[in-house]
């Protein structure tokens, strides 16, 4: 009797094809809220502020006394998670942070979204992912603090995520962490799938 052995790389192309075969049996769905308990939990909501916060001009802040106001779906939970991304990043670009007195400019931050999920997606035989999935959606206002003039409005909104996966039941890669970099077009089970073998459009990052 002859036995043989397979690497990896030898049987991807095969993993691959089976893959393609069994489109019309993949499945991607949220499976329930996670909340803040957990580092991972934390770590993801962390990545995702700090991907929407970066597309913030705050050019019409630059040594301005500010103040920050929250409006919106503000939660417990993640309430000075906001107050603090948005009042750091602000200081860091010039803004002058004011504990006392009136503010020049305020930074009206309205929270659209700001949370995670659990997730999982599924290819038959192939691969199994669970995941921690976050989104931090805002809509940042500068607004003159004696008129009420709206000065400028942003809407940013970072996305990443924690996933492990399992390859044909058998190899589980460790968990890694990723961020949305642009919104691909996924329309088609063919695309959904090979989004979810590849990640494409999600860079891997450090926490």
């Amino acid at each position: 009797m002859k036995i043989y052995a397979y690497s990896t790389k030898k049987i991807l192309p095969l993993l691959l094809a089976m893959g393609c075969a069994l489109t019309a049996c993949q499945s991607t769905q949220k499976t329930s809220g996670e909340g803040l308990i957990s580092v991972v939990a934390q770590n993801v909501l962390k990545l995702a502020g700090e991907q929407a916060i970066k597309r913030v001009n705050f050019s019409a802040v630059s040594d301005k006394p500010v103040k920050v106001e929250l409006k919106g779906f503000v939660e417990e939970k993640t309430q000075g998670f906001i107050e603090n991304l948005v009042s750091s990043n602000a200081e860091t670009n010039g803004a002058l942070l004011i504990r006392n007195g009136e503010p020049e400019i305020i930074i009206e931050t309205v929270v659209n979204s700001a949370g995670n999920d659990q997730g999982s997606s599924s290819i038959p035989i192939l691969n199994r992912a669970l995941r921690t999935e976050s989104v931090v959606d805002l809509t940042i206002i500068f607004r003159d603090a004696n008129s009420g003039k709206r000065i400028s409005t942003q809407n940013i909104r970072g996305e990443s995520k924690y996933e492990q996966k399992r390859w044909v039941g058998l190899i589980d890669e460790s968990g890694k962490y990723y961020v949305k970099i642009s919104l691909l077009n996924q329309d088609g089970i063919g695309n959904k799938i090979r989004s979810d073998i590849s990640n494409d459009g999600w860079l891997l990052v450090s926490p």
